[in-house]
């Protein structure tokens, strides 16, 4: 059983835990709003937003449905395009992207209001920026976005949000229904469910399983380590920085402590995914998903992390024992990730090559920690994803650059030996001659260029 509030009502229903949100929007309450486009979490037509009760109320993030498990939204606050308003009147952004324009078929529409309106509800200080930023995870085929920007910078221009009164300032300028505001109260009421984990399966942010395997987990009841306090937090110790596996890339970007510690991951994590996924995907999941061009292990793998497996630790780059092959046995779980804090005056370079800007899968992707001082590199470890069967530590590239002055030829050797320290295969995102040229390209820009970008 899992009870939850989906929109206006309290609703409680027998289903298997496994079974993706978007299926039953459409199917049980019948909320056709919430459109099925790719279910692979990239167009962004099926975007919901979930409030989940928190340490200062009600935490609202937008998600894709499709990637959803039922699971996850007992005890939370589901909300629909429909649950937007309580009659014919529009919110504001509907309001506005109708006088502009801003929605053709409309088939995308319904997601990028869900987006928008979830960056309202969930962003500390909402802007046109962030606004923006919301929707890259909804795309549009039609209309094109020039009339989207219109649209979202007309609301946002006359938005301003009063200290302290979030739902409250929403709700009176109509952009979410006056019952917001029992919401938190309402959920506290609902009734405590549980459906025993009758499954082996572990299920973190379910943002690449449930690609893979939607179907078979939809009659399932796996475990869900989101659930799981003590995978959840981010701290500082004895000089070193440790992540639990369950902490989502969004909670790394709004983490103050790695802002501090690593200037510059905040702004490129906006090309790790998208808003909806980073809502839902885990460090830990990231990490153990094994993809050879997993965005946050190469950077981890730079900052010389280790992982913790059940009672064991393991440096990050002994734990990829070929492709998606992993030291784990049947049963552990990976509960956390650790690095030493970076040396004072630390550089973290981390670049992506991919077809698209945002939301994309890198071609060869790379990070690079070191110091340099009067043109002289200290102490060097550069990591690459897409060059080889598991995300690459290129230990021999990083030891000939560690002491190094910077010059064309210390460039140009260090490129060579990283040649021979990698295996790209040619595949739909670039030939393997292709793919070695951007990692000299990256091991170039590394150190001429500098800091994170």
């Amino acid at each position: 059983m899992i009870s939850f509030l989906c929109n206006n009502s309290e609703t409680t229903v027998d289903c298997a835990e496994g079974l993706p949100v978007l299926d039953w929007i459409r199917s049980q309450p019948h909320l056709p709003g919430t459109k099925e486009g790719c279910r692979e979490g990239d167009c962004g037509a099926c975007t919901v937003v979930v409030g989940r009760p928190g340490a200062h109320g009600v935490e609202y993030s937008a998600v894709c449905s499709c990637l959803l498990p039922m699971g996850e939204i007992n005890g939370c606050h589901l909300v629909t395009i429909e649950g937007l308003t309580t009659g014919d009147e529009l919110t504001p952004f509907q309001q506005s992207f109708y006088s502009e324009g801003a929605s053709q078929c409309g088939f995308c529409t319904p997601g990028m209001i869900m987006s928008l309106t979830g960056n309202l509800l969930g962003t500390e200080r909402p802007s046109s920026s962030t606004a923006m930023e919301s929707l890259d995870g909804n795309i549009c085929r039609c209309t094109g976005y020039v009339a989207v920007k219109r649209a979202v910078d007309n609301v946002m221009n006359r938005f301003s949000l009063k200290s302290g009164q979030r739902i409250e300032s929403l709700i009176e300028d109509g952009h979410i229904p006056p019952y917001f505001s029992t919401v938190e109260e309402r959920l506290k009421q609902l009734p405590s469910v549980t459906t025993p984990n009758t499954d082996s399966i572990a299920v973190a942010g379910g943002t690449d399983i449930y690609v893979r395997s939607s179907e078979k987990l939809s009659g399932k009841n796996p475990e869900f380590l989101t659930r799981r306090d003590d995978l959840k937090f981010i701290r500082k110790s004895n000089g070193t920085v440790e992540i639990g596996a369950a902490v989502t890339l969004k909670q790394l970007r709004e983490s103050q402590m790695l802002a501090e510690i690593l200037p510059g991951l905040k702004d490129f994590l906006l090309k790790v995914s998208s808003t909806q996924i980073r809502s839902r995907a885990t460090v830990g999941g990231n990490i153990v998903n094994a993809s050879p061009i997993a965005d946050m292990a190469v950077i981890l793998l730079a900052l010389d992390a280790a992982v913790a497996v059940s009672e064991r630790s393991i440096p990050l780059h002994r734990f990829y024992l070929g492709y998606k092959k992993l030291d784990m046995s049947s049963g552990e779980i990976l509960t956390a990730v650790s690095f030493p804090v970076p040396d004072s005056g630390s550089v973290l370079s981390s670049l992506k090559v991919s077809k698209r800007e945002f939301l994309d899968i890198a071609s060869v992707n790379s990070s690079m920690l070191f110091t340099v001082e009067k043109g002289v590199l200290g102490s060097v470890r550069l990591s690459a994803g897409g060059v080889a069967p598991v995300p690459l530590l290129l230990e021999k590239t990083g030891a000939f650059l560690s002491g190094k002055t910077i010059s064309e030829e210390t460039i140009n050797t260090a490129c060579a030996i990283a040649v021979d320290e990698i295996a790209p295969i040619s595949d739909i995102r670039g030939s393997s001659e292709y793919k070695t040229q951007l990692l000299k390209a990256q091991i170039r820009a590394h150190i001429t260029r500098g800091p994170n970008r």
